[in-house]
């Protein structure tokens, strides 16, 4: 339920009010499958690596976006952890990013 989102030449992940760049940050998911059986919510929260999460260190912020999202599954998807990972993946890419699933 992680992916790992790095900064590339192009787009640069910050801390929140400084000027302080970090390489990467780790990203946990959590999603909800309505009931209608096709929107997908997902909820990113940015850790500053996996360790940092496994020491429950606390979140991070920076401006690789935070929060909720919803999607709506085409034909055939499920909701479930794969789906979340993939649309999450997708975003952050769209944001100039480049995404690991971890």
């Amino acid at each position: 339920m992680g992916l790992l989102v790095n900064a590339t030449a192009d787009k640069k992940i910050l801390i929140k009010g400084t000027e302080i760049e970090l390489p990467s940050v780790y990203v946990r998911l959590e999603y909800a499958a309505r009931a209608n059986g096709i929107v997908l919510e997902i909820a990113a929260t940015t850790y500053a690596s996996k360790q940092a999460y496994k020491e429950e260190q606390g979140a991070i912020f920076t401006d690789v976006q935070q929060g909720a999202f919803s999607v709506e599954l085409q034909p055939g998807e499920e909701q479930n952890l794969t789906s979340a990972e993939l649309y999450s993946k997708l975003a952050f890419e769209q944001m100039g990013y480049l995404v690991e699933n971890e």
